[in-house]
């Protein structure tokens, strides 16, 4: 029987984000370039990605107790492209309206692809729905040149209809299978239960917890957000020389802009969001395969000396033994409880970290050079629509770190009521990055491009 992928409680906490959180969460990629793209290429590309690992649709299961699997479908979200140029002062109002078009998960609108004329070039924006696929998974997804996910039946990919793997069948499968494996991992997770008092505190504290209502009242803040591009040789040199790598210093750039923004200088420790990938491989063929681990970093000012405590905290919270997942109890035993105490017992997750960074690393090729043709600049993004809840959740600011060729790009993501419109955000910014010695070369829709001074 061919292998059905299953949707996993990340990819069910974030259909269900919605209700639970008031918002979704889109994943935007961004691509500049300095020539116009054609239709037709774009119009390639949308069907190659129609062809991979982005449509699909989470069928429902057939026997209670069974997950809910991934098959293909078809992507009826069109191509939009539009002969209006986008300006350096417009071009993130552009982004934004791309990340508001409306994605449900119940509907065949599944990803969105679109373009318009920037300057003397294009700039494209692909948005996806975090349930559907994260960062890294769509990256993967780029680059697999539209190839289906290989654990899909080819019946699935012709037919669109559920395969015999997640059918009656594949279904009682898949509770026989979960049952053995959560036998097993929980025999191994109560030893290490019973030995942690910090572990078993937790465990009770998310039982106490309320059931899951509609999103309280409150207006959803939809965040301010910029692009910036730095030097990447120039990053690397300015965090060695403070004793850090790369990404303890974009994890004290992160909690420095909520230090000076949303602390204003109080002494509260700050929660920092590292997401981890989880994959093996860019065959993964699950949604989302990554969790996302608080690193405390003390309060007070902004600082702009050592690095060494970060690196060293960073490290050894992402060695640290145990399960890695989304959920306080094993998964495969989360996913055989009642949906009214499952929902207690997930991680607390992104949106309950004061700020969350999201290093990407390079940029693979077959994305740098979407549509054929090398971009003049990649950005990648995560937006909560319409907004976030203030009430509902935690996060006040998000920020992601992509490497193509030698530029560093910076997508800096904060709550109005902190930071601001666009200008005040790339004050604060344009300052960080100054304080730490490195200057901002290029900002998309905050200021003047290499290629789109005359726009």
């Amino acid at each position: 029987m061919p292998g059905a992928v299953r949707l996993n409680p990340t990819d069910e906490m974030l259909h269900a984000a919605a209700d639970t959180l008031g918002s979704s969460r889109i994943v935007q990629v961004l691509w500049s370039f300095d020539r116009p793209v054609p239709r037709h290429t774009l119009e390639a590309e949308w069907e190659r990605l129609d062809q991979g690992r982005l449509s699909r649709r989470a069928a429902p299961s057939r026997v209670p107790g069974a997950r809910r699997s991934w098959v293909r479908a078809h992507n009826t979200e069109r191509l939009d492209t539009t002969a209006r140029p986008v300006t350096a002062d417009t071009l993130m109002e552009w982004a934004d309206r791309e990340v508001r078009v409306p994605l449900p998960p119940g509907s065949s609108a599944l990803w969105r692809l679109a373009a318009a004329p920037y300057g003397s070039g294009s700039v494209v924006s692909l948005a996806v729905p975090h349930f559907r696929c994260d960062g890294l998974g769509i990256f993967d997804a780029i680059a697999s040149g539209g190839l289906p996910d290989r654990t899909v039946p080819e019946a699935a990919i012709a037919s669109g209809r559920p395969p015999d793997a997640s059918g009656p069948l594949g279904d009682a499968v898949d509770v026989l299978r979960q049952a053995a494996r959560a036998g097993v991992d929980t025999a191994r997770w109560l030893p290490r239960l019973l030995g942690s008092p910090a572990e078993r505190a937790g465990l009770a504290a998310a039982l106490r917890r309320p059931p899951a209502g509609p999103p309280v009242a409150g207006e959803p803040r939809f965040f301010t957000s910029l692009i910036v591009e730095t030097d990447a040789i120039a990053w690397e040199e300015k965090a060695r020389a403070r004793g850090g790598t790369v990404n303890s210093l974009f994890i004290e750039i992160a909690a420095n802009l909520v230090r000076a923004a949303v602390r204003t200088g109080a002494p509260t420790p700050i929660e920092v969001g590292l997401p981890m990938t989880l994959r093996e491989s860019k065959d993964d063929g699950r949604a989302n395969a990554l969790v996302v681990l608080p690193l405390t970093v003390q309060g007070g000012p902004p600082r702009h000396s050592g690095l060494r405590r970060t690196r060293d905290a960073t490290r050894e919270l992402l060695s640290r033994t145990g399960e890695r997942g989304s959920t306080l109890v094993p998964e495969a035993l989360w996913h055989l409880l009642p949906a009214g105490r499952s929902h207690r017992l997930l991680r607390p997750g992104a949106q309950q970290t004061d700020v969350v960074a999201s290093n990407f690393g390079r940029t693979p090729d077959a994305v740098a050079r979407f549509t054929g043709r090398p971009a003049d600049g990649v950005a990648v993004r995560t937006m909560n629509v319409p907004g976030v809840v203030a009430d509902r959740a935690r996060i006040r600011a998000s920020l992601c770190l992509v490497r193509t060729g030698d530029r560093m790009a910076v997508t800096v993501t904060g709550m109005p009521d902190h930071f601001g419109d666009g200008s005040s955000l790339a004050r604060l910014v344009g300052e960080e990055l100054s304080a730490w010695g490195l200057r901002a070369d290029r900002w998309w829709g905050a200021g003047p491009t290499p290629h789109a001074r005359d726009a």
